[in-house]
């Protein structure tokens, strides 16, 4: 059978890849290129107090810093939702906000919180400790009524 499910396929990239040959995004570099680091939440359920983006921006090599706050006030929206789904009842299912950083709290563990554009790759993750959240955690639901 040709192209069956589960048929096995000859694959003649895997050499190369197990051998370490393989060219990855990460292996490629190019004139004036610059390096971006998204800070995730670490905690799933927290209000986040402060962003320090200030301190991020005067480090050295860093380019950009945004959080949420400057999303919003950029008027970049939400991450959109294209699928178009229905109620049961034919009517428009409620458009959940997707903020692209997050706004005002995190709401599970590796959201994002606030993206640095630095010279280079440690540049970047070191301005993004320095801007590190100040949060405050909230308990998450565990359980649930009947």
């Amino acid at each position: 059978m040709k192209f069956g499910i589960g048929q096995p396929m000859r694959r003649h990239e895997d050499l190369r890849l197990i051998t370490g040959r393989g060219c990855y995004t990460d292996d490629m570099i190019l004139p004036r290129m610059t390096h971006a680091f998204v800070l995730r939440s670490p905690v799933a359920h927290a209000h986040i107090k402060r962003i320090d983006a200030a301190a991020a921006r005067r480090m050295p090599g860093v380019l950009f810093v945004a959080t949420g706050e400057d999303v919003r006030a950029d008027g970049l929206g939400d991450v959109p939702c294209t699928v178009p789904l229905v109620n049961r009842d034919g009517t428009s299912r409620h458009d959940t906000p997707r903020p692209v950083l997050a706004l005002g709290k995190v709401r599970h563990v590796g959201q994002p919180v606030a993206l640095v554009v630095a010279e280079t790759l440690t540049a970047a993750r070191d301005a993004a400790e320095a801007a590190m959240p100040l949060k405050r955690s909230m308990s998450s639901t565990t359980r649930c009524r009947q």
